[in-house]
């Protein structure tokens, strides 16, 4: 159970993100973000030392939640076909998106402030997950084809990150309906790649 201090941070963290969604990180004042709390701009300073530390914080917190997100998906569906993996992350991204989105606009919001101090963090960041992602690709294609080329891997994993963040974009872009079409156009993309490659391992089509 979280304490009261916690609990404090808590909500400061999450009043952050929402004004980082609204306004930037620029329009971000600490006192909009104190108003959001109910408290005063300094008392901020008791849990975050300036505005970059708390800028630095709301990342972490939106890309844990993220990871977490995407970690669940793969957990849940890692023992069905390659083919379905793929697609079950493709659609994880776009609920989870979808649901939070207030933390992709914070994220988006983030990701292109122009703040050189703290750029390493969100590299490194970036970096961890695609590393982590590009091993939990390569695991499941490897499982269903066990003599793939590395060539043909990174080729399809490539597809795949083309088409997510495609889909990614699109979110913020796009009505529900529209965007749906667009997951379901890369999801038939992403089953013709696999179609294929049955096609040249000589294995029955996956379902």
């Amino acid at each position: 159970m979280l304490g009261g201090e916690e609990v404090k941070k808590q909500e400061i963290l999450a009043a952050a993100i929402l004004q980082y969604s609204k306004y930037g990180y620029q329009g971000a004042t600490m006192k909009k973000i104190a108003d959001e709390v109910g408290i005063k701009p300094a008392s901020i300073y008791f849990f975050f030392e300036n505005k970059e530390a708390l800028f630095i914080a709301a990342f972490q917190e939106i890309s844990e939640n993220h990871h977490n997100a995407m970690e669940k998906v793969l957990e849940s569906h890692i023992h069905e076909p390659v083919n379905r993996i793929f697609s079950a992350v493709l659609r994880g991204i776009v609920d989870h998106h979808t649901f939070h989105q207030a933390e992709t606009s914070a994220y988006i919001s983030l990701v292109t402030a122009p703040i050189p101090s703290i750029k390493t963090h969100i590299q490194k960041y970036m970096l961890d997950f695609d590393n982590w992602m590009l091993e939990s690709l390569e695991s499941a294609l490897m499982k269903t084809y066990p003599s793939i080329q590395t060539f043909e891997m990174d080729s399809i994993i490539k597809q795949f990150v083309l088409l997510a963040n495609g889909v990614f974009w699109g979110i913020n872009i796009y009505d529900s309906d529209y965007l749906e079409e667009q997951v379901q156009a890369a999801d038939e993309i992403i089953q013709s790649i696999f179609l294929q490659l049955d096609r040249n391992y000589g294995l029955p089509q996956l379902k």
